[in-house]
């Protein structure tokens, strides 16, 4: 092994150099050359293995390292482990490696190399233990390769700590340089995976290790630094201490952190300096300030120190070295606060001592042990209320053993002596009833004595010495009682001043009220409060002549000064003082004191509030002063006795003592008492002043639980949530509700109380002109880019809760935007038409074209052409329609139009109306189609352009209108109809679609020709030629009319029309009106099973955050309706679309997506609704209950605790709906770890007893209990149940038995094959059932010879009887001769003439009663010696057998 300045691998390494070297100058390679790995090498050599498995074989060439070889790696052939090697680390910490070869090759299981974490230097493991001037490992490895290129040039390589990606890869990087490069795949075993853990990289894999420095290990340091342990050896101190400065005390002590503490953080918050008083346990002491944050050692202490403008902070991650006392420094008169958080090891502990003198000399008797307190740290016995600081310390019982146990000489024969048990019940204290209370009330001791007793043998109770009874705590000799108060004089309000100016009277009730309340009696007469006083009014009932005031006596002059100082609040923040509280002292001098608060006047509600202290300005108002109500006699014996009583305390010493505890916190359902810490004098026990006790030594605070019992039902309020506005008038709720003390609710009407109020008023006042932005309105558009408005206004809303519009110059900031873009996604191809060419005539019936287009509406609203195979599938739009012009007649010639000019134009609109509701008149423009309802007036509007309104004229059918009690004409040109009747419903051209209600009595349907000639007319419905009946009417001239038209009159109409011409075809739809109807489905979904939902409308939807969910709204109708979507009380969200089926996609749903979605189906004739409410539910891992028991009995069985996915409602969900949370582990437990009952066991099924034809198999049968313990023990048969017993034998069957016949041969006639072997023939012949020869199958004729042994024909085994098991009771084994002999002479012979595969067994387990049958128990106090835990001592063992074994 090389030194410290020279490891081993720096040698190996300098070996490879020089091969790596010479190879590169030869390939003169312009690449890197990286160093081979080097790890940890013996003395053998190593093959590599090219099988591509994790296996190493190992050539040995010393075999006297071999261990010897354990039952597992005989069973495995696997050579013995090798010794262990050297470590790979001088220091720090390293890995070894100890090798095994496999004695068969490669065919061995598992690895044959194994790591252990290792250190040259016990004591030393991390890199702090190397020498300062070792340089760290990974950095020496890096910078092994400083003397070899790369790319051409040296460089001085770094390391390059903490890569996750590959820990334990050495990476390096170039100084100076951003170059950093992976020299090599593995680093040295035994080196660090990252700077700050202990886990270490083993042939370049990151292993874990352990705190206990054990690789593969798990353990951690707890708080105390104790490596796996459970922090019981220190206690958690935090707290905070606020500093009073005074002129006087300019520094002050704020904790003690004593030696060996961890995790320690002092803070203060304030102008106060922190700084630091070592003392180390040689009694050195220094003091320790800083003015600049930084890191300092500190009695080899590491403290870090920060410092900001109002806040200064030590942290030190410990263990401190030396006892800190933290101090702070006061420059300034303002008070600071001071922060603590450490852990405290516990100093203290209890330490058994020796067990005290035997009881007797000889005869038996006992000892007995106790506990006393010692300092860990100076090592030394201290008392014992040192040790009782720290709770967690639990003085343990003593131990009691026997002794002298000898019999006595006087005795005549051994006396056999009762063990010094439950059989004689220990000594114990035995306490006097407590003495009368010093007080009746206002607080009182009582005390009581004790003394150590002993029942003796014969039921007497002996005084035995204290010491006996020292194996238990001493019960408390003195307690507090009558705390409560003492009956009291109670002054109520005084009343009115009997006068409004000037002197008078005022009155009050005085009553002597108890601790509880209640008016009694035992007040002092003598000390009642006068019950009438006068009064002045400081208002004169004249006007005085005198300008100086009337001198008042005492009490009116402080009145009057009371009434003086009176203040009351503005609308500026001033001090407000409360009333004076009544005097301290009912004689001599006392103190009076009261309340002084910042209140301000809210002038628009006419109410006070309280604002913070800094909001008022000017000095402060006294908050105490001085009084004397009246002189108090003095008495010089009084004196005197006080006098002498301090005299005598000064010459006694005094100590801390509990007593009592605080009143309970709560009445109910557990509250906390604290400890009361009282002065005493030891000697009196009387309680004295605190101050003549070492404050030093005060006991710490204490308490326990009290008041333990349920409450019943009470109102619980929540805190009151923020206010739904900031100014205005706002409104605060909380939670009422009523709980039982176990959080249960409970009815409202079991809360006896009256219910407080859920709600209040908040923020009253106006508020600032500010910008009104009102909700989005529907986008204009579902696809192709539409836009959406609002509007924004400036508005102030007032505290009477109305808006009050301003000019927008008065809100201050800029105006919101009004306009937005919406329905961001491609719309579907579809047809668009062009606009409708002009009329085919200027006068009668002519023709209008139009064309269509496939297109298709980007998301930015750009419409692109698109294939018309991409719309084949869409039903397009009619292209060609009939058009009316005027009647052609002879127009005078000064109507003629001007060559060139522009003719009349009718500007009509195309338009469909339905009317689904009776209405006196409906306004109609012509162009549009309607279908009416009967007893309807219409008024149909004929707009034009260039042509005079009063020549216009209206024909029906082709033949004009005139003028009658139904039909009229305005002066505009429009068309009356009065008490539309059926037959007035206008015409449908064909082309159009039709829609019929259920008032509808006709429909007429026109195809007519853009020029009229002769044409066959030919109507179809749904393809099929359509008759003429009482129904349908045809009259041949391209009319058709339904009358009556019901639901199956729906279709589609076609028709066509040829001439010699050509021929033509047209068609319209006629469909029955309905009203829109949404196809909801009233289903909650309250457990979702993945993370995309999809829903239909119309039901309660609960699903996790982040999931998508898609709310399907299922309409029909007709005409088809318009689906629209709207959020109540918001709009909708960024992250929700709108599908092309009307459906709404919610994707990855926050909180703000909670609420009812209303759905909007809209047509002709109506509208419906319908809403969904959908609610979010967090989800989160908890682990759900125990599963079954795996066992009843024994010592396998276990529960397993599995995570589930739920959600805020307790329903488990899809575990998908957890991934992004941290998955915690499953809980195991034991569970029914107790002894089985006697059981059958039975072994595996022996193979069948032939090979062909009936056998049987067989197996073991034994009855057996398994223990709680884990072990299986043997019981005779007769304890398990009979009945129950399995059966050890059954029947079995094989391949029926070949038919063909074997005759017995000779005993190997024929030549001998060989010394030993011979041939063995047998002759075959078929035999039949019926005895006849035919019919065999040659395929399956029997082999007629095979080889033999020799030993088989002329030899055979005979085994002797069983010999006597080799145990008297339990298990053994029993053994048997087995000779090979002549069958004949039965004379052994050689055992290589019989058959070794048959050889009968020589050997066999055998089972004996039980060993414990004796194991009996000889006294009846062995359930006493089983609780008691004596089975340990052999002398109980012996007695108790039965019982303590079962233990």
């Amino acid at each position: 092994m090389a030194s410290q300045k020279s490891p081993w691998w720096l040698l190996m390494w300098l070996v490879f150099m020089h091969s790596a070297l010479l190879q590169t100058t030869a390939e003169k390679s312009p690449g890197a050359y990286f160093l081979p790995e080097f790890a940890l090498s013996p003395q053998g050599s190593f093959l590599e293995d090219t099988t591509g498995e994790q296996f190493l074989t190992y050539r040995y060439d010393d075999q006297t390292s071999r261990n010897t070889r354990s039952d597992e790696e005989k069973d495995s052939n696997w050579d013995a482990w090798g010794d262990w090697s050297d470590c790979s680390r001088t220091c720090g910490g390293g890995a070894s490696y100890s090798l095994r070869r496999c004695l068969t090759g490669r065919n061995c299981e598992g690895q044959n190399i194994r790591y252990k974490t290792c250190s040259n230097h016990v004591t030393l493991w991390s890199n702090l233990d190397c020498p300062p001037d070792a340089e760290d490992f990974r950095a020496q490895q890096c910078s092994a390769y400083n003397d070899v290129q790369y790319q051409g040039r040296y460089y001085e390589w770094l390391p390059q700590y903490n890569d996750p990606a590959a820990p334990c890869a050495l990476r390096c990087q170039a100084r100076g340089q951003n170059l950093v490069v992976e020299l090599a795949p593995k680093v040295l075993d035994g080196t660090r995976c990252t700077a700050d853990s202990l886990d270490m990289c083993i042939s370049g894999i990151c292993q874990a290790v352990g705190c206990d420095r054990q690789l593969g290990s798990n353990a951690k340091e707890d708080n105390c630094g104790v490596c796996a342990g459970d922090g019981a050896t220190c206690r958690l101190v935090r707290g905070q201490s606020k500093s009073h400065v005074s002129p006087e005390k300019r520094e002050e002590n704020v904790i003690a952190v004593p030696l060996g503490s961890r995790s320690v953080r002092i803070t203060v918050k304030g102008p106060a300096h922190l700084f630091i008083e070592s003392k180390t346990l040689q009694g050195s002491k220094g003091e320790h300030s800083f003015n600049s944050p930084g890191v300092f050692v500190v009695e080899n202490t590491t403290v870090e120190f920060q410092k900001g403008s109002e806040r200064q902070t030590f942290k030190i991650p410990g263990p401190l070295m030396a006892d800190f006392i933290f101090k702070t420094r006061y420059t300034v008169t303002k008070d600071s606060v001071v922060q603590f958080f450490f852990y405290q090891p516990i100093s203290h502990q209890w330490r058994q001592t020796d067990f005290f003198p035997c009881t007797v000399t000889c005869g038996g008797g006992y000892q007995l042990n106790s506990a006393e307190c010692v300092d860990i740290r100076l090592k030394r016995v201290v008392p014992d209320h040192y040790c009782h600081y720290y709770p967690e310390n639990v003085k343990p019982k003593p131990k009691l053993k026997e002794c002298s146990m000898d019999p006595c000489p006087s005795s005549d024969g051994f006396k056999e002596i009762m063990p010094y048990d439950h059989f004689q019940p220990l000594p114990r204290w035995e306490h006097n009833p407590w003495t009368a209370c010093s007080v009746s009330c206002g607080g009182g001791i009582q005390r009581r004595t004790f003394v150590c007793v002993e029942e003796s043998m014969h039921g007497e109770i002996l005084q035995v010495e204290e010491w006996k009874c020292m194996y238990a705590p001493k019960p408390k000799v003195m307690q507090t009682c009558n705390l409560f108060d003492c009956p009291k004089w109670i002054a109520m309000e005084w009343s009115q001043c009997t006068v409004t100016c000037g002197r008078g009277l005022r009155y009050r009730v005085v009553l002597c009220i108890n601790h509880r309340g209640q008016h009694v009696g035992g007040c002092n007469p003598q000390l009642k409060l006068h019950i009438k006083e006068e009064c002045i009014i400081p208002i004169p009932c004249y006007k005085p002549k005198e300008k100086s005031p009337v001198e008042a006596k005492l009490p009116w002059l402080k009145q009057a000064q009371e009434l003086e100082e009176t203040r009351i609040a503005t609308e500026e923040p001033t001090f407000v003082p409360e009333p004076w509280s009544t005097c301290s002292a009912t004689c001599g001098p006392g103190v009076q004191v009261r309340e002084v608060k910042c209140r301000v006047l809210l002038t628009f509600t006419q109410t006070e509030t309280e604002l913070p202290e800094e909001e008022c300005e000017g000095p402060r108002l006294p908050t105490e002063r001085p009084c004397l109500l009246q002189p108090c006699d003095e008495n010089p014996a009084t004196r005197e006795l006080a006098a002498s009583l301090q005299e005598q305390d000064s010459e006694t010493t005094y100590d801390w003592e509990y007593a009592g505890f605080t009143p309970c916190t709560a009445t109910c359902l557990g509250g906390h008492q604290e400890a009361i810490a009282v002065c005493l004098h030891l000697q009196t026990q009387q309680t004295v002043n605190d101050t003549l006790c070492d404050m030093v030594h005060r006991p710490p605070a204490m308490s326990q639980a009290c008041n333990t019992e349920p409450c019943p039902p009470r109102w619980h309020m929540g805190s009151w949530g923020p206010c739904s506005a900031t100014c205005g008038v706002g409104i605060q709720t909380r939670e009422v509700y009523c709980l039982h003390p176990g959080e249960s609710p409970s009815p409202p009407e079991e809360c006896r109380d009256e219910k407080p109020h859920a709600l209040q008023a908040c923020n009253q006042f106006d508020c600032p002109p500010s910008w009104h932005i009102e909700e989005w309105q529907q986008c204009s558009r579902t696809c192709g880019g539409g836009t959406q408005n609002r509007r924004v206004t400036c508005r102030q809303l007032l505290t009477d809760g109305s808006f009050l519009n301003l000019s927008e110059e008065l809100c201050q900031g800029p105006k919101a935007s009004s306009r937005k873009s919406c329905a961001r996604t491609d719309c579907p191809p579809h047809w668009t038409v062009g606009d409708w060419s002009k009329c085919s005539v200027s006068c009668g019936v002519g023709t209008q074209r139009r064309q269509q287009m496939c297109q298709k509406l980007t998301a930015k609203g750009r419409r692109v052409p698109l294939g018309e195979t991409l719309c084949r599938h869409l039903s397009g739009p009619s292209l060609v329609r009939s058009c009316q012009m005027p009647v052609c007649r002879k127009m005078k010639p000064e109507m003629k139009a001007r060559l060139g000019e522009p003719g009349p134009q009718i500007l009509g609109v195309q338009r469909v109306y339905i009317q689904t509701r009776e209405e006196k008149r409906i306004n109609l423009t012509v162009g549009s189609r309607a279908y009416l309802l009967p007893n309807t007036s219409v008024i149909i509007k004929c707009p034009v352009r260039r042509f005079q309104k009063s020549r216009i004229q209206w024909e029906k059918d082709g033949h004009c209108l005139q003028n009658s009690k139904r039909l009229g004409f305005t002066k505009s040109g429009s068309l009356k109809i009065h008490s539309l009747a059926t037959l007035d419903i206008v015409n449908s051209r064909i082309g159009n679609t039709v829609y019929i209600t259920r008032r509808t009595e006709i429909i007429n349907i026109l195809c007519e020709l853009v020029t009229p000639s002769e044409a066959t007319y030919t109507w179809t419905k749904d393809g099929a030629l359509l008759q003429p009946s009482e129904k349908v009417v045809l009259d041949g001239m391209g009319k058709m009319q339904i009358r009556k038209p019901t639901r199956k009159d729906r279709g589609i109409y076609g028709c066509a029309v040829a001439n010699h011409l050509g021929s033509d075809v047209e068609s319209s739809s006629v469909l029955y009106a309905e009203a829109p109807v949404i196809l909801s489905v009233g289903r909650n979904i309250t457990r979702p099973e993945h993370g995309h939902l999809s829903v239909v409308i119309g039901g309660f939807v609960e699903a996790p955050l982040q999931a998508n969910v898609t709310i399907q709204c299922p309409v029909k109708g007709v005409p088809q309706p318009n689906v629209t979507w709207l959020k109540k009380g918001g709009s909708l969200s960024d992250n929700i679309s709108l599908l092309f089926n009307g459906s709404l996609l919610l994707q990855n749903l926050s909180l703000e997506n909670e609420g009812t979605y209303v759905c909007t189906a809209t047509n002709a004739l109506g509208k419906a609704m319908a809403t969904s409410v959908l609610h979010l539910l967090e989800t989160f891992w908890e682990l759900g209950n125990w599963t079954p028991c795996s066992a009843t009995c024994g010592h396998l069985g276990a529960q397993v605790q599995r995570p589930q996915c739920l959600m805020a409602n307790g329903q488990e969900v899809s575990e998908a709906f957890c991934d992004q949370l941290r998955k915690p582990r499953a809980a195991f437990q034991p569970c029914n770890i107790q002894d089985c009952p006697p059981r059958w066991l039975t072994g595996t099924w022996s193979e069948c007893s032939v090979s062909c034809g009936e056998g049987f198999r067989s197996r073991q049968v034994t009855c057996k209990r398994t223990r709680a313990n884990g072990t299986v023990q043997a019981l005779p048969p007769r304890v398990c149940i009979p009945r129950d017993r399995p059966l050890g034998r059954r029947p079995c069957s094989s391949h029926p038995c070949v038919q063909g016949l074997v005759e017995q041969g000779n005993q190997c006639p024929g030549r001998c094959l060989g010394r030993i072997v011979r041939m063995q023939q047998h002759h075959i012949k078929c035999q039949h059932p019926n005895s006849s020869e035919s019919g065999c199958d040659d395929t399956k004729r029997p082999i007629v010879h095979k080889n033999c042994l020799q030993g088989a024909c002329d030899a055979c085994w005979r085994a002797g009887p069983w010999k006597p098991c080799t145990t008297a009771c339990g298990r053994g084994f029993q053994s048997r001769k087995v000779d090979c002999v002549h069958p004949g002479s039965c004379k052994p012979v050689t055992k290589t003439r019989c058959a070794p595969g048959k050889k009968p067994a020589s050997w066999q387990h055998c089972l004996r009663p039980s060993c414990d049958r004796d194991c009996t128990d000889t006294t009846h106090y062995c359930t006493f010696v089983k609780h008691l835990r004596l089975c340990s001592l052999d002398h109980y063992k012996r007695r108790c057998c039965q019982s303590c074994q079962e233990g």
